[in-house]
């Protein structure tokens, strides 16, 4: 895998030529997954952010995909010590959701997508890092 931007509508940016893409509307949720090759937890992390993202945010997210083997540099900006990591960018607060993404209610709550979940992922017992927005399991 390398970086690649994906879009709302699944397609991977393509057709756009050398052109900046316009910035993103305030409410669109904008993020980075970072994985690690075509490993079985990289690639259910990739095919889980997809679904839950064109499930619960379609039309208003952008997903980039970034494979840490490639781009090391990457990983190292963005102070990444574990992978898969989902880092969402915008809007604020930054979070980080560490695995393969398959507890949907955990990680839309993680991304403040769903509210209503919020409550639900405290009392199951995870919980997000005060000190670097990191979802943590006890």
């Amino acid at each position: 895998m390398s970086a690649l931007p994906v879009e709302a509508d699944g397609g991977g940016g393509g057709g756009r030529g050398y052109d900046a893409p316009p910035p993103p509307a305030s409410d669109t949720l904008v993020l980075r997954l970072y994985v690690t090759g075509n490993t079985l937890r990289s690639t259910r992390a990739v095919d889980n952010a997809r679904r839950l993202l064109e499930t619960h945010a379609a039309g208003r997210f952008e997903l980039e995909v970034i494979d840490i083997y490639l781009h090391p540099e990457a990983a190292v900006a963005a102070q990444i010590i574990a992978a898969p990591t989902l880092v969402k960018l915008r809007p604020g607060p930054l979070r980080r959701v560490i695995g393969d993404l398959s507890d949907s209610n955990k990680v839309l709550a993680a991304l403040g997508v769903m509210v209503s979940n919020v409550a639900a992922s405290a009392s199951s017992g995870v919980s997000l890092d005060p000190s670097s927005d990191a979802l943590i399991k006890p």
